[in-house]
């Protein structure tokens, strides 16, 4: 057995569903952030991990009838990346090659301008180069297996892997019911750029400040306007301004935050820069007990059949709205009920 297969034999055992090869050199004329060499200036060849997220889970989050079972779902499907990613590291430095897994998410560049959230290496882009999928209009990779409802990490080693074919099928069929799901206006319904990987150049949406999505994201606001008739899992409801001037989104976004009352918005904008991860346990700990998934729904809607989608983005927008109760939990209002 070759190199490559047991990464795959090992990767199969450790629950990811699916795994694909690149090489440095394929992604060269990717951006910046596909640079293999920032983590490991040696490396040669990366390897991408793919997880599935569960759909029947999906379906009853985006329906407001249960959160946390895909919450846990989610949450699971990064450990179970971060631990193959170990495992994988461990067997190339046992074979004499350097390796390095990067922490699969919430993990970014120092030194760069604001919110910039330019990750050590891009998942995404290490995917699309590996044969796993395709940048869809939301900017999340569609897998055609999966659609974009999937979680990503990459192995970068100075082992000479042999790369897997990349797709050459664009699967994301331009719906763009992952912009009608975002509740941020993060995803631009019409604007584009177009991002080239590997030869391939491929469209997607034009975002706006990442700071649209992490307040979503985080659990900061739920709703595009304070008379939304659904929400995210959040009840949160902030004033922000729509897309377009973004700098004026985050001068708006500080204001807020300068309110006592606001403290999960607040730490979202100055505290989310300043975290860091020393080790992979420092994550684990951390997404495990400190993070609670309300938002994603521009990756749940999109599954591999058109129809799927339609139906999620249905059940998404008639699943009522998460207020406040007398209690101060979180109450799922149906849309036909009064304000």
């Amino acid at each position: 057995m070759n190199i490559k297969d047991e990464i795959i034999a090992l990767a199969r055992r450790m629950g990811i569903d699916k795994i694909g090869f690149t090489t440095r050199e394929r992604l060269s004329d990717a951006p910046p952030s596909a640079d293999l060499g920032y983590v490991l200036p040696e490396a040669r060849s990366a390897v991408s991990l793919l997880v599935a997220l569960e759909k029947a889970p999906i379906r009853d989050y985006l329906s407001k009838k249960d959160q946390m079972a895909h919450v846990l779902d989610h949450k699971q499907s990064y450990i179970t990346l971060g631990e193959a990613g170990r495992a994988i590291v461990d067997l190339l430095k046992r074979k004499g090659y350097d390796a390095v897994s990067p922490i699969p998410n919430i993990e970014y560049r120092r030194n760069e301008p604001y919110m910039a959230m330019l990750p050590p290496v891009s998942h995404r882009y290490v995917a699309v180069a590996s044969g796993i999928g395709w940048v869809g209009w939301s900017g999340n990779v569609i897998a055609p297996e999966y659609g974009a409802a999937i979680s990503l990490t990459s192995v970068i080693t100075t082992a000479e892997l042999e790369p897997d074919p990349m797709v050459e099928e664009d699967y994301c069929k331009n719906c763009r019911l992952c912009a009608a799901s975002c509740p941020s206006q993060f995803v631009s319904v019409k604007e584009s750029v177009e991002v080239t990987i590997g030869g391939h150049t491929q469209t997607h949406n034009k975002k706006g400040c990442n700071l649209r999505c992490v307040i979503t994201c985080g659990g900061a606001n739920g709703v595009r306007g304070s008379d939304s008739k659904w929400s995210t899992w959040s009840y949160g409801v902030i004033d922000l301004p729509g897309p377009g001037d973004e700098e004026a989104f985050i001068r708006k976004a500080k204001e807020h935050a300068e309110d006592p009352q606001k403290r999960l918005l607040r730490a979202i904008v100055y505290d989310l820069e300043s975290r860091s991860f020393q080790t992979w346990q420092d994550f684990k700990e951390f997404w495990e007990k400190t993070v609670l998934v309300t938002c994603a729904n521009c990756m749940l809607v999109c599954w591999p059949d058109l129809e799927d989608r339609k139906e999620n983005y249905r059940l998404l927008t008639h699943s009522g709205r998460v207020v406040r109760g007398e209690d101060g939990k979180a109450v799922v209002k149906a849309p036909d009920e009064d304000s």
